[in-house]
């Protein structure tokens, strides 16, 4: 879930737990076929015919890298955490640059690229979202495409940490948008031609990867569950660890907004 917020606060602020994020953000997230399968399918929705992409929220940059290795575009990345723009730097691609920036003051000129990607940053942005889909659209050329990678409802309510966690779906479920939202969201910014596309991704996660991931915040809606309630999940899957319980079945339930710049 990449940064795109304010790096200002006391250290619960989303560009604080983004930038202590940083360090194992890779290491902690989904794995490589997972997040292989996602860019296939942007691909094949519309992405592959980009030639200068901007991904917003870009946090250590592996779709950036992506696109300029596989589709041989000139791609960007934006976000607002140095920490995490640090690591995307690392990755030394060619044709990959990165900028800090809010996904709602984007520093970059009017009609510039003709793909922009929003992976699991809209829920990070509050209600700043409408002026962010509106720089979105305003640094599109016409004719360009916005894809926007958010979860679908059921990903919480069937979240495999919802019985560890009991306030995780209501948490979640407040801060994602619905489609409905999202697509009257991007009409009033200037979109049309709003397509949803339902991606699901099954897998598993053994007990003791599990309690690692929560011990580590891997997700930014942790550090906004109580602190007690995340330990005594932690220590419970390490307790079903420890016992040979089976791996948690894992099915990750994606929504793939595709919205053309009108």
């Amino acid at each position: 879930m990449r940064q795109t917020t304010t790096t200002e606060g006391d250290g619960s602020t989303p560009g604080a737990i983004f930038d202590r994020m940083a360090e194992r953000y890779d290491d902690l997230r989904a794995r490589e076929e997972q997040l292989a399968e996602q860019f296939a399918f942007t691909v094949a929705e519309g992405l592959g015919a980009a030639t200068r992409l901007l991904d917003v929220g870009c946090g250590t940059g592996s779709l950036v890298a992506t696109a300029a290795e596989r589709l041989g575009v000139k791609a960007w990345g934006v976000d607002a955490s140095e920490p995490m723009l640090a690591k995307a730097r690392e990755r030394n691609v060619r044709g990959a640059a990165f900028k800090l920036g809010q996904a709602d003051n984007l520093p970059f000129r009017d009609g510039w690229f003709d793909a922009v990607t929003m992976r699991r940053v809209v829920h990070t942005l509050g209600d700043r979202r409408p002026v962010a889909l509106a720089e979105a659209r305003r640094v599109l050329a016409p004719e360009g495409r916005l894809f926007i990678w958010t979860f679908a409802p059921e990903h919480f309510t069937g979240h495999h940490l919802r019985t560890y966690l009991p306030d995780l779906p209501a948490v979640d479920l407040a801060r994602f948008p619905s489609a409905e939202v999202l697509t009257a969201e991007l009409a009033d910014a200037g979109f049309a031609d709003v397509r949803l596309r339902p991606f699901d991704q099954d897998g598993s996660v053994t007990r003791e990867r599990a309690a690692e991931q929560l011990r580590s915040r891997h997700l930014s809606t942790i550090h906004l569950l109580p602190e007690q309630q995340v330990a005594a999940a932690a220590e419970r899957l390490e307790h079903e660890a420890a016992a040979s319980h089976p791996p948690l079945a894992t099915r990750l339930r994606w929504q793939l907004l595709v919205a053309h710049a009108a």
